[in-house]
């Protein structure tokens, strides 16, 4: 249960947060992640605010980013309801919008679907989450047998076999697994122990300055449990116990850029050694309730935090153990409780993302909806809406972008013959998914829905399609890698790099305006999705990403000399990157948004080449790179992206990224002296075409 989700690796049930979705916490229908995703195009960052066009235009040569998105920019507003515009946001309520027309039909057709069909599934479990008559009448019956086993727990095993309950419906707070494409064999499947859930997260908990958003989520906690039954006093003092409880765990907790490196995540467990790393409890006993008791060996992401963890499991501790998985429960799902419980959570998250306007019901009833039956309405939009022509257009642009990056990778003159042969095959190899799946998940086959007339309520059939989920992951765990899966839907607006299988994918709903556009030239499609093309290749020679071989196994390919190059061109970017700031004044995170800024610097650089080649106009390239990072941002979550994000901020994608490309200043006639100008011994990137400047 994050508050947001900058890590590299999606550990279980942690959900691929999307645009205005980053402070809404497991989406409870808690898709699987099978393997270790590279999420690239979603940018969850902001500097330019709402007043951003009542400022004088600068021009180009002071701030590209800023004269390019002027007009735009001016027109636009943040929702009240969201913390950010973005062309990502604008895209996503246009999808949304299609979809919510197809369940409108659904709920005022006055037919009876086949039971098990899409049509069923949708429109009865719509009509539960929009009955909250019905929803508050309910209470927490649903999950009340889960919250009194916890809570009744006389001793430290009672309160495990607790946990391991509430495991079967995901529900996992104290102990978090799931499962991954081993990073020594990307042939095999293992299982991966995070730290608990860290509520609202160390980057704010250890940063003096969000004590506001740490003392607002205190008060939320004693909220919710007074919510629960708790008197005031005796829930704020459980309160002050469990955010006290997650705070010294997430001390010891990585933080998300060290989720970028094996050498720090990737620790192996025997069984007998994970029995002893939680030593204080019968994790035997667990392990077998969860079927996960005969395992070659496990990994630990967070070794430190679970030794933290494990000193805590005292029965002297057992009452904020108690009180702090009770907390979890109740603000995970309160999306699906009653009307009390999910506004109390909605307001939380509106403080951290500065929004100041709920959604109406029937909007977050088909938010979840969606969030649940995610690939059924997949099938629908791709069925509607997917443009097939597009589909090989983008394969033609992949094929020439991808042969612009191993001219590229020949140029590099620090790198060998052998290793530049081994980089080029890992392009050749690099598997390409568009639009949708060939091969469609077979979780909806599994996912079952009650409807009202028949006794179906919301939390109670959130809770069944959380417990069909759960088993179907371990089901798809034990018949291993089924390298076919995608971690997008169709309708998701964004586009993904993964190590573990060698590929880039870009779901049906990136594949439009301003991203893509066949009426618009082919130099403003350069630098709109090609460079999203080329930034999701360049994540395959990141700085994590250059730890993969072709076949997505963990594997230096690099000479020793060249990986040293490889690092002190990294430090370069990391300390370039680290001169921005945003308007607060404070500086950019060059360590945590490294990999991102070395997939952006490749990304201009290729399409740059590219256009070249093909007589394409450089600026038509550089607006368009421009345009799809427009954005709006509150203050509120413009702070809370330049501490979790690993993504720079919007206007440093821009500026940063074309201040270091030569091609840049000729096409628009960029001076010594102009704000926009870095000398080129200063200019930086991994993947140059000129490498003196390296």
């Amino acid at each position: 249960m994050r508050w947001y989700h900058g890590k590299r690796y999606q550990v279980l049930y942690e959900m691929i947060p999307q645009q205005g979705d980053e402070m809404k916490n497991n989406k409870v229908i808690q898709k699987l992640a099978l393997v270790m995703v590279v999420l690239v195009l979603v940018s969850f960052t902001g500097c330019a605010n709402s007043q951003a066009g009542k400022a004088v235009k600068p021009s180009e040569s002071a701030d590209f980013y800023s004269a390019s998105n002027y007009d735009l920019l001016a027109e636009k507003t943040i929702p009240a309801t969201e913390g950010q515009w973005d062309y990502f946001y604008e895209l996503d309520e246009k999808t949304s919008g299609q979809l919510q027309g197809i369940v409108s039909e659904l709920a005022n057709s006055g037919k009876t679907y086949p039971q098990g069909s899409s049509e069923q599934k949708i429109s009865d479990l719509y009509a539960c989450a929009i009955d909250l008559e019905t929803r508050n009448a309910q209470g927490l019956t649903a999950v009340t047998p889960y919250l009194e086993k916890i809570e009744s727990a006389r001793n430290l095993d009672e309160y495990l076999e607790g946990l391991s309950d509430l495991s079967a419906i995901g529900e996992s707070s104290l102990i978090r697994y799931g499962y991954y494409q081993d990073d020594m064999n990307s042939d095999a499947l293992m299982v991966g122990f995070e730290s608990m859930d860290a509520l609202i997260g160390k980057e704010y908990m250890e940063d003096p300055s969000m004590q506001e958003y740490c003392d607002a989520y205190k008060g939320y906690i004693q909220d919710m449990l007074v919510l629960s039954g708790e008197d005031k006093e005796t829930a704020g003092k459980n309160a002050e116990a469990v955010y006290a409880f997650a705070s010294a765990v997430a001390a010891q907790a990585l933080a998300p850029e060290e989720f970028y490196d094996p050498e720090r995540y990737y620790n192996v467990y025997s069984y007998d050694q994970l029995l002893a790393l939680y030593g204080n409890i019968n994790m035997a006993k667990y392990l077998a309730a969860q079927g996960l008791g005969s395992e070659d060996h496990y990994v630990v992401f967070e070794v430190e935090a679970i030794k933290q963890i494990n000193t805590m499991l005292t029965e002297e501790n057992l009452p904020v153990l108690k009180e702090y998985t009770k907390f979890v429960v109740l603000s995970d799902l309160a999306d699906y409780a009653p009307v009390a419980y999910r506004d109390l959570k909605l307001e939380m998250a509106m403080k951290l993302d500065g929004s100041t306007e709920k959604k109406t019901d029937q909007r977050l009833a088909f938010d979840e909806v969606e969030s649940f039956l995610e690939w059924e309405f997949g099938k629908i939009y791709a069925g509607k809406y997917f443009n097939e022509k597009a589909k090989q257009d983008i394969k033609t642009m992949v094929a020439t972008i991808s042969e612009e990056y191993k001219a590229i990778i020949n140029a590099q003159d620090w790198m060998s013959p052998a290793t530049k042969a081994k980089a080029i095959l890992k392009l050749d190899t690099m598997d390409l998914k568009i639009g949708y799946p060939d091969q469609w998940p077979t979780i909806g086959d599994t996912l079952q829905v009650t409807a009202p007339q028949d006794g179906g309520t919301y939390l109670a059939n959130a809770l069944a399609l959380m417990k069909a989920t759960r088993q179907y992951d371990y089901d798809e765990y034990k018949k291993g890698v089924n390298r076919e899966q995608w971690y997008m839907t169709p309708q998701e607006v964004n586009a993904y790099y993964n190590p573990a299988n060698n590929e880039i994918v870009f779901p049906a709903a990136i594949l439009q305006a301003p991203y893509f556009d066949e009426n618009q030239s082919n130099g403003k499609n350069l630098g709109g999705i090609g460079a999203v093309i080329a930034h999701e290749i360049s994540h395959a020679f990141d700085k994590s990403g250059s730890l993969y071989d072709e076949k997505g196994n963990y594997n230096v390919w690099w000479t020793e000399a060249e990986y040293q190059k490889y690092d002190e061109l990294s430090q370069k970017i990391i300390d370039y990157y680290g001169n921005y700031t945003i308007s607060t004044g404070e500086s950019v995170n060059g360590t945590l948004t490294l990999s991102e800024n070395i997939a952006d610097l490749g990304a201009l650089t290729t399409v740059t080449a590219v256009a070249q080649k093909q007589g394409e106009s450089l600026t038509d390239v550089y607006s368009s790179w421009a345009t799809i990072w427009a954005k709006l941002s509150t203050p509120d979550l413009e702070k809370n992206h330049l501490l979790t994000d690993v993504h720079a901020p919007a206007p440093v994608r821009v500026n940063a990224v074309l201040s270091s490309i030569d091609a840049f200043y000729d096409s628009y006639g960029i001076k010594e002296g102009d704000k926009m100008y870095v000398a080129p011994d200063d200019r930086v990137a991994i993947w140059q075409t000129n490498t003196t400047n390296n």
